[in-house]
């Protein structure tokens, strides 16, 4: 039983590295149960309970409790320390280019007539730059402060902002 349980999990872990994650599995059984932490229960739990059953040959109930809680114990800790941080900084680092319009930029590199420049904004606690045009084809200078409009094709069509609505620097 215990080998059994050992080579599934491992068989898991050990497929999941070489084909990526069996397909992108993100599933989860009852809201927590993620495929890669019961992979891990079932590699712990069957690698000791095939390490103690030798040893305490009389005594398979506590190989089993022993075996249980120390399948649950590295779990629980490897989502804990490993999986639930990483999932949070995939979560807050990635942003939909959209979810920018509106967003105040500064251009790096100035936009010429009908031409190309880039400007420079933060959001998510990062900092973006990226291809940008007037939206009306005019000149902005290096340093001006626009407005995301739109973004068509991966490129941000920007407005330079009016006296009025930049903000003063003292």
């Amino acid at each position: 039983m215990y080998l059994v349980m050992f080579g599934v999990g491992v068989g898991f872990i050990v497929l999941s590295l070489i084909i990526g994650e069996v397909a992108e599995i993100d599933g989860t059984l009852f809201g927590f149960l993620k495929p890669s932490l019961i992979a891990i229960f079932l590699a712990v739990m069957g690698g000791i309970g095939l390490i103690l059953s030798p040893r305490m040959d009389g005594l398979p109930l506590i190989v089993a409790f022993i075996s249980f809680a120390c399948g649950l114990f590295v779990a629980g800790l490897l989502n804990r320390l490993v999986i639930v941080p990483l999932q949070k900084a995939q979560n807050t680092s990635a942003f939909n280019m959209q979810d920018t319009i509106g967003t105040c930029a500064v251009v790096i590199s100035p936009i010429p007539k009908d031409g190309y420049g880039k400007i420079r904004y933060n959001i998510s606690g990062s900092v973006v730059t990226g291809p940008a045009k007037s939206e009306d084809g005019g000149e902005v200078h290096a340093g001006e402060q626009v407005d995301i409009l739109f973004v068509e094709k991966n490129t941000y069509f920007v407005r330079r902002k009016t006296e009025r609505e930049a903000p003063r620097h003292n």
